[in-house]
């Protein structure tokens, strides 16, 4: 084999090394800022819970006062309402409704997917 062969193979590896370092870095940097972007979500999203919600009573929760806090300070058990275009304060379980749920940020799937009662997730 000639020299040169040898050479433009060796450089040809190299170059795919580089390049999957330099693809490796950016989708790193792209995975980071989402992360962030989640996190900074979480403390600036207004959660609507409800107290004393009764399913049986309101299933909708149309006629029982609702709290705006952050959704930090949601524990387990809150019942919060959620409207058409608004972010989905926390992972939970869908009580009342349907939805459909722009999930995007967290599975990187790029159409909503539905959600019925009982499904649990932000799904």
């Amino acid at each position: 084999m000639p020299p040169s062969f040898t050479a433009l193979i060796a450089g040809c590896l190299w170059l795919t090394v580089l390049f999957a370092n330099l693809a490796e870095s950016v989708a790193e940097g792209r995975g980071k800022a989402q992360a962030e972007s989640l996190r900074r979500t979480r403390t600036t999203t207004l959660a609507r819970r409800i107290d004393g919600y009764s399913p049986a009573d309101d299933g909708a929760a149309e006629r029982v006062a609702a709290v705006d806090v952050a959704s930090s300070e949601l524990k387990l058990g809150d019942v919060v309402v959620v409207s058409a275009g608004e972010i989905i304060p926390g992972d939970g379980d869908i009580i009342w409704g349907i939805a459909s749920v722009d999930e995007s940020a967290i599975t990187g799937e790029s159409a909503p997917g539905s959600a019925n009662p009982g499904a649990t997730g932000a799904r």
